[in-house]
């Protein structure tokens, strides 16, 4: 049996959580500070051995970054409580690459793992218990064997694990979201052009999917009826890297110019709406 700890129920939380209840021998103890949890903080930490911390990295009202400061927070509040156990702290949040290697060495007597989320919100569930690959950052290749151990008990054989370190976890992450984000918008300028030139898109979209080595997410406009694209994860993640990356000196003009080219054609900034979309920046530039 294993005891796993989830910090944060969101669609992430949840579905980590009730997928790992898919063995009836596991136990889950879970915890939200904005809803009415079963557990407190302290129980969760005492109780579990896999502590999944998997809260909100919300875009700046200034679209100027990220904000991973209640990560931040609650991961300092949880290793302090940790030191010299062998329970393993899980960043299942979206975090900014270099992010779980600066907590381990803050906190070196902490076992921690970054463990990065490929699920959509409406199908969350199904998504976590379907994974394309399941990727665990670590820099103890043994804890990494036991995070690997623990999906095994839910997940049938023959599925695609990555053990690697923390940073390279946490890129793959995003280059998978900005890769995905960027087809959005390529596809639309060719839906624009088939438009013009009096060709029929969806028989182009499906004779291009087709190949395999592209894939899917062409359709368009989207499921919302819009261009571009929105939700929760895309745009976050993109202002994140962009900001990272000029931080870092390196250039992403690539990526920026889709950023732009996403605002400019698309109606409804739907992220803009949601709940806890953005963390503690200034209000947003007008």
């Amino acid at each position: 049996m294993a005891k796993i700890g989830v910090i944060g129920w969101g669609y992430v939380g949840a579905a980590t959580g009730k997928g790992f209840l898919k063995n009836k021998k596991n136990k889950v103890y879970w915890y939200d500070k904005y809803k009415k949890s079963p557990y407190t903080f302290e129980e969760v930490l005492n109780s579990s051995e896999f502590i999944f911390v998997c809260l909100p990295t919300p875009m700046l009202r200034d679209y100027s970054g990220m904000d991973m400061s209640v990560v931040k927070e609650v991961v300092h509040k949880i290793a302090k409580g940790l030191e010299h156990s062998n329970k393993v702290v899980i960043i299942k949040s979206t975090v900014l690459p270099g992010t779980t290697l600066s907590f381990s060495k803050k906190f070196p007597r902490v076992h921690f793992a970054m463990n990065p989320e490929f699920l959509t919100q409406e199908h969350a569930n199904e998504d976590f218990l379907n994974p394309s690959r399941t990727i665990i950052g670590v820099n103890d290749k043994r804890v990494g064997e036991r995070i690997k151990k623990l999906y095994k008990s839910i997940l049938p054989g023959g599925r695609k694990y990555f053990i690697t370190d923390f940073t390279s976890a946490e890129l793959a992450k995003y280059m998978s979201n900005l890769v995905l984000a960027s087809k959005v918008l390529l596809a639309n300028e060719f839906y624009f052009l088939a438009k013009k030139i009096g060709a029929r898109y969806d028989q182009v979209r499906q004779m291009v999917e087709a190949d395999h080595r592209i894939g899917t997410h062409l359709k368009t406009p989207g499921p919302d009826g819009d261009f571009g694209f929105g939700g929760a994860c895309f745009p976050k993640d993109m202002l994140g890297l962009l900001a990272f990356a000029k931080k870092k000196g390196v250039d992403v003009s690539a990526l920026d110019a889709i950023w732009k080219k996403n605002l400019k054609i698309r109606k409804q900034r739907d992220w803009e709406k949601m709940d806890n979309a953005f963390g503690r920046g200034a209000s947003k530039k007008n």
